[in-house]
């Protein structure tokens, strides 16, 4: 689990970040990254680290921005589906908004509460989030595990894995989510049958392919993206897609 803090206030910052660790620490509650930043854009700009899930803790109002708690979560929401948002502000008055912008927020807790009412809050919704991911395992999903990287995508949502020009780098292409970790394309050629490397930087789904282009030696998938195919393998995948 990847926790994100988005708070402009530096004091409530870092009050927020030590309730957190403390908390995590009490319950023995793992995360990979504490990510805390007073600036949307370094908070959007990670949602590519990989983890099995996400906490966003977000203030509804950031200093020169408007509505960027709404707005931050819509774009979360679009990058990450099955992450678990709680807004933390002092305008309890914009709680309704929260629907209207279709975020499905898991809390929202008010900064004007008693101290020890809002670390209960958070409390829960650590206990929450981390529950979520004991149980949203399923038994159709891609389930990899390194030094590096815990992932678990369901084999419907994956679309193709690539190398990405940095060493041991990868990127996964999903029906909702692109997430770069570090591993090697060799861990997923053989780990399903839906999985087939189709050229030295693509591991492809033949679940979600879409067409196949053998004069230019091209895959499609439903986002419109393209991936190659080495002439070595055309034969294979097409035979693979016939069965």
């Amino acid at each position: 689990m990847n926790i994100f803090i988005l708070e402009d206030d530096l004091f409530q910052q870092q009050n927020l970040k030590r309730t957190i660790e403390r908390i995590s620490q009490e319950e023995k509650i793992s995360y990979k990254n504490l990510i805390v930043t007073a600036k949307p854009d370094v908070l959007l700009e990670n949602l590519t680290l990989a983890s099995l899930h996400n906490l966003y803790f977000l203030d509804l109002e950031i200093a020169e921005y408007d509505k960027t708690g709404l707005e931050v979560a819509q774009r979360i929401r679009k990058q990450d589906p099955f992450g678990t948002i709680v807004f933390i502000t002092t305008h309890s008055e914009m709680a309704p908004l929260t629907f209207a912008y279709k975020v499905s927020a898991l809390d929202f807790i008010e900064k004007d509460q008693k101290e020890e009412t809002i670390i209960k809050r958070i409390r829960e919704c650590l206990l929450l989030a981390n529950m979520r991911i004991e149980k949203s395992v399923s038994d159709d999903a891609l389930i990899f595990k390194n030094k590096f990287t815990n992932l678990q995508v369901p084999y419907s949502d994956i679309y193709y894995f690539e190398t990405t020009g940095i060493a041991h780098k990868l990127r996964l292409v999903s029906k909702n989510k692109i997430t770069e970790f570090y591993g090697e394309l060799s861990e997923f050629e053989n780990i399903d049958t839906r999985l087939f490397r189709c050229h030295r930087a693509f591991v492809v789904n033949l679940a979600n392919i879409v067409s196949i282009d053998r004069t230019n030696r091209l895959i499609m998938f439903p986002n419109k993206d393209e991936c190659n195919v080495s002439r070595r393998t055309m034969k294979e995948l097409l035979n693979k897609m016939n069965q």
